[in-house]
């Protein structure tokens, strides 16, 4: 398997002929620009869940592969998705417990759930100088947030073929009652969305210890509600914790598994 990150939590996959594209969004910073011809390339899409910043570029991605892509998601991003233009037969409802197959690769649906944002960091951004800035932005980021809701049905993607085995949060938390799989070859984990993000990330990671962590999600692609996170406290403390663990900050590059 191979990755490339496309900016704030879009993944694309890729194993033998399979391409799959992970929560694809295309960034209202003029800074961080996906190709959105790359995107588009991907034959089947794979929701987190049903946030502006996981879905809202899917309309767009979809038209531009001309029509042919298929997105996978739960029922709320489904009604959204259908909202916005996606032909019905181009959805198919997934769920916890569902096992997709693509080619060689196997995609297990687990229940996940989303990260709970501290008050800290709602202050801080609220009272932000950014907030006049990006106004436009803003407006935006609103209208979008009230139709794409979360509504408990964020999902995690356990991926894998031969021997190898990804594991992919699309917001940094874990279901109470889901047994996940343990060291994973890669985890994708994304960094945002907490003041004190690096101590709260700890026992997640202890939780599903895994080999290697990708970092996605810690740009500043829908500002002036994102921010640019700073990675160095948690590859700090995971050095201290859990040495044995290489964390990566990817780049354009691909990543072999």
């Amino acid at each position: 398997m191979r990755l490339k990150w496309y900016g704030t939590a879009t993944i694309l996959l890729e194993q033998d002929n399979a391409r799959l594209l992970f929560d694809p969004f295309l960034s209202l910073n003029d800074r961080f620009k996906p190709p959105a011809d790359e995107l588009s390339a991907a034959d089947n899409i794979l929701v987190t869940h049903g946030h502006f910043d996981h879905i809202t570029g899917i309309p767009s991605i979809v038209r531009q592969g001309g029509g042919r892509a298929t997105v996978y998601c739960t029922a709320g991003p489904r009604e959204t998705l259908i909202s916005k233009g996606i032909e019905t037969e181009r959805i198919r409802a997934i769920a916890p417990g569902d096992v997709l197959r693509f080619g060689s690769l196997a995609v297990r649906v687990l229940k996940g759930k989303h990260i709970v944002f501290d008050k800290k960091l709602i202050i801080k951004t609220l009272i932000s100088p950014r907030i006049l800035t990006n106004r436009s932005n803003l407006m935006y980021i609103f209208k979008e947030h009230k139709l794409c809701a979360e509504a408990g049905e964020t999902v995690v993607y356990d991926v894998s073929a031969a021997d190898k085995r990804v594991l992919l949060l699309g917001s940094l938390n874990l279901d109470d009652n889901t047994e996940y799989p343990a060291d994973a070859d890669l985890l994708v984990l994304p960094l945002q969305g907490r003041s004190d993000i690096a101590e709260y990330a700890m026992p997640f990671i202890e939780r599903l210890r895994p080999k290697k962590i990708l970092l996605d999600h810690f740009d500043n692609t829908f500002p002036p509600i994102s921010s640019a996170v700073d990675t160095g406290p948690f590859v700090s403390l995971m050095r201290q914790k859990y040495p044995g663990v290489t964390v990566i900050r990817p780049d354009a590059d691909w990543l072999e598994v």
